[in-house]
């Protein structure tokens, strides 16, 4: 008599076969759930790293486009700032036209140098402007007013003591691109760095006060002496809201290119990463057979019986 026994190396071979189905289906399964082609990392490693370059590349251009919008609010305030000084300018061009008139008394005269003063008080105003609690107008320095009103530069009474620097403030909006976001107060409010700025044909704040002087003491070549030097500031703050609208465009039209670079690195991203459904529907389904088939083949060759000893 022959004594028949299950063989256990082929029941150790099937159920590894039948484990490796299982995470198959299971791989099949999360394709299916996610819409990922790559669930594991060894499922591609060479599909896997695309796909984390890609992500990488995408991640830093959002940063960038952070930047972007945070340095396009700061633009926007600044150039809207600096068109509200340009207004002002006019209005006191239009101001020094009047004094010129030949027909105009003393009082008007007196009447207009006091439109004079009160546009010189909001000029100091618009110049210690605050965004987001920060001076926009002291340069790097952010933290304190620029501009203080009660205090003079030596031998430039009728200018203001600057207490910011000359310098911007630049963002990162690119691999190797960077924006400035403020113009510096002394080159916007006084035509120049300072100190050699103070009292000069393109300081503004000598310009009003020298104009409201002039207007008070009819002093004739006073106004038209201050109305030349306004009207070169005018030109002067029109070229400076010129300037921060080309560093405001450029970084939008930036911000287009870094969107569209995204868009074409999400879709080729997606092209890897991407499952094909019908692919893992059949491999799903196959599986599914398979471990079915391996599960009754396995009941049946382990199935002990009397007759199974019998030869």
């Amino acid at each position: 008599m022959t004594i028949r026994t299950p063989n256990p190396l082929n029941n150790a071979q099937m159920l590894l076969d039948l484990q490796r189905s299982k995470d198959r289906y299971a791989n099949y399964a999360s394709q299916l759930t996610s819409g990922n082609r790559i669930v594991n990392i060894g499922d591609d490693p060479a599909g896997s790293a695309l796909i984390l370059n890609f992500q990488s590349s995408i991640d830093q251009n959002k940063q960038y486009m952070d930047q972007i919008d945070t340095a396009t609010s700061y633009l926007q305030n600044t150039e809207t700032v600096a068109t509200t000084v340009g207004n002002q300018v006019t209005r006191l061009m239009q101001l020094a036209q009047q004094g010129l008139n030949g027909t105009q008394s003393g009082s008007s005269r007196t009447a207009i140098a006091g439109e004079v003063d009160g546009i010189y008080t909001n000029l100091v105003n618009l110049a210690n402007t605050k965004v987001q609690g920060k001076y926009i107008f002291g340069g790097t320095h952010t933290t304190n007013a620029p501009f203080d009103p009660s205090t003079a530069p030596a031998g430039n009474p009728n200018s203001i003591t600057y207490n910011g620097d000359n310098s911007t403030i630049d963002f990162t909006v690119g691999a190797s691109a960077t924006t400035p976001t403020n113009i510096p107060g002394d080159t916007l409010f006084l035509g120049g760095a300072a100190p050699g700025s103070y009292g000069s044909s393109l300081d503004l704040f000598n310009a009003a006060k020298s104009l409201s002087q002039a207007l008070t003491s009819g002093n004739t070549a006073g106004i038209q002496t201050a109305y030349d030097n306004l009207k070169a500031i005018s030109d002067h703050v029109n070229n400076a809201i010129t300037q921060i609208g080309g560093w405001s465009g450029g970084i939008t039209d930036l911000k287009s290119s870094l969107t569209a670079v995204n868009a074409n690195l999400q879709a080729v991203q997606d092209t890897v990463q991407g499952v094909d459904y019908t692919t893992a529907i059949t491999g799903f389904q196959k599986e599914s057979i398979v471990q079915q088939a391996s599960l009754s083949v396995m009941a049946k060759v382990n199935k002990v019986n009397l007759f199974d000893y019998l030869a």
